[in-house]
């Protein structure tokens, strides 16, 4: 008798788990693990070397600039264009990943990186090499970063914290290891053997791309009575075990797969449990189905099938972010952050040469630098985690540091001092990347958060494009590096500002809408008693 009660509750469930609506898109169930973990490695590598080349910008400088014989200020604008581009070109790779994958877009991405760094060797001069390293092998590089980026949160929804922890320690690992290499192959070779052997190093991360397989939801020919009758037949029909596993008696009729940016927490770098769509939520599958933004297959004839539309394009684009006050007080801090973020990447090696210190250990800062960066987004990114952290004050914190670091670095007379100020400084803005989509959603909200990230890469490519071209010329000026550093410790405290206004702006437009609703209640209420 029991048994049959169990046997009947368990056909009542696996109705609900086979019957899908007519139209609607069966969402696919991220592992959590198992090839998960080969995206994280492939993602892993991706930004090892995507971070690491950009980072490693600032130790090939000096060589353009005495190959070339430009000033500082304009050769600068090479390296700052290809981060700006990086960033930039965010809403355009997304277009190209939703429409083709993001294996194909990382495959791109490879291919177009690798090309421009290779070319670059041949450029007759900086204006050139703007076009051809910098906006080029830019977007090249963010074909790479954002399908690696989109593929972790897709693999990963209750492990997603950790995951996307250990696959952005590549940033770290790529400063780390690929400065003492470049300066070994600069100081040997030259900056064209160097660039020839990054392309190389950029073109071999079309291996881990090719891994970047899409979730596939598995169309399954299978009815309850099969199932049922299957694990009947196994024995005792009470045994969990038995009613859980999904056995092989099912043939394919096909399989769908989904657009990466589908997901609307995607991107979400944070514990999925903590958002509050979760906690409304009855179970995981209730939130997995509730965060995809497209339910049901819309039947209409596309417009191409071989470019992305520009109503793709637009849609991954909200230019109505610009009326939220909130978005804008977080777009003006980055602004700032990012104006002074790669003033120490590119100049903190010739700043050491003014106290002394040769190029080979001056590349230890850069190292230094990519070490603390991987205990920074791991350390941060365990402590938000924890419902009861204020994470934007930890954003906060971490900008301060910001500040301070880069201000003290040219106070600092030695080599042990520059080291301490770089550990500080990677620290810092290792929490505050980490930090992002976290604030994003705290802020404006889950639904906004594929946009509004899309909208701030655009704002931080624009002033990661013009900040190290302001630090050099500057130094052209002044011919010292103390003012650039100021400038980008400034840069960093005036962010730190902005950012502190954000709850206060956020409660002042709640409060403004509130009392709109309010006062127009009263009004319709008098016209409808007087009807």
């Amino acid at each position: 008798m029991a048994k049959s009660k169990i046997a009947k509750r368990e056909e009542v469930r696996l109705k609900e788990e086979l019957q899908t609506k007519e139209g609607d898109i069966p969402v696919p169930t991220p592992p959590d693990g198992g090839y998960g973990w080969v995206i994280v490695f492939a993602s892993f590598i991706c930004n090892t070397v995507g971070d690491g080349i950009a980072f490693a910008f600032g130790l090939v400088l000096p060589y353009l600039v005495e190959y070339y014989g430009e000033s500082k200020g304009k050769t600068a604008w090479v390296g700052s264009i290809l981060t700006g581009f990086q960033m930039g070109a965010g809403p355009l790779v997304s277009a190209v990943a939703n429409k083709y994958g993001c294996r194909t877009a990382c495959l791109i991405g490879c291919f177009l990186a690798s090309s421009s760094v290779a070319l670059s060797t041949i450029c007759p001069s900086i204006p050139v090499m703007m076009l051809v390293y910098g906006c080029f092998g830019g977007i090249g590089f963010s074909f790479i970063y954002i399908p690696a980026v989109v593929m972790v949160g897709y693999y990963f929804e209750t492990k997603r914290s950790l995951a996307t922890g250990l696959a952005v320690c590549g940033t770290g690992v790529g400063a780390f290891a690929l400065a003492p290499l470049v300066t070994s192959l600069l100081k040997n070779y030259g900056w064209k053997t160097t660039n020839f052997c990054l392309a190389g190093i950029t073109l071999s991360c079309s291996i881990f791309a090719m891994l970047m397989k899409p979730l596939v939801y598995e169309n399954k020919n299978v009815t309850v009575e099969d199932v049922l009758r299957v694990r009947t037949s196994e024995g005792n029909v009470s045994n969990p075990a038995v009613y859980n596993s999904t056995l092989s008696i099912t043939k394919r009729k096909g399989s769908v797969s989904l657009q990466p940016l589908s997901r609307k927490d995607v991107l979400y770098t944070g514990s999925v449990q903590n958002l509050k769509e979760f906690q409304s939520r009855a179970s995981l599958a209730d939130y997995r189905h509730s965060v995809h933004s497209i339910q049901r297959i819309k039947k209409q004839k596309p417009k191409s099938e071989n470019c992305c539309s520009l109503s793709e394009l637009a849609g991954l684009v909200d230019v109505s972010l610009l009326k939220d006050a909130t978005f804008l007080i977080l777009a003006a801090a980055t602004v700032f952050v990012m104006i002074a973020f790669y003033i120490p990447l590119v100049f903190l090696i010739e700043l050491g040469k003014t106290k002394g210190i040769d190029e080979t250990q001056g590349s230890m800062f850069i190292s230094i630098i990519g070490i603390t960066n991987i205990i920074g987004r791991i350390g941060v990114g365990f402590i938000a985690d924890f419902p009861s952290v204020n994470n934007l004050l930890v954003n906060n914190i971490c900008l301060v540091m910001g500040a301070v670091s880069v201000a003290l670095m040219p106070l600092c007379p030695n080599f042990t001092t520059l080291a301490v100020a770089s550990l500080f400084f990677g620290f810092a803005t290792a929490g505050y990347m980490s930090l992002t989509s976290i604030i994003l959603v705290e802020y404006l909200g889950l639904d906004k958060l594929t946009n509004a990230f899309g909208m701030l890469m655009m704002f931080r490519g624009v002033a990661a494009a013009i900040g190290s071209p302001i630090a050099g010329t500057l130094y052209d000026i002044t011919n010292t590096y103390s003012i650039p550093f100021f400038v980008g410790g400034a840069g960093f405290a005036i962010a730190a500002f902005i950012s502190m206004l954000t709850p206060c702006v956020r409660k002042k437009t709640e409060e403004l809408n509130d009392f709109d609703g309010e006062a127009l209640t009263p009004i319709n209420a008098k016209n409808r008693n007087n009807f």
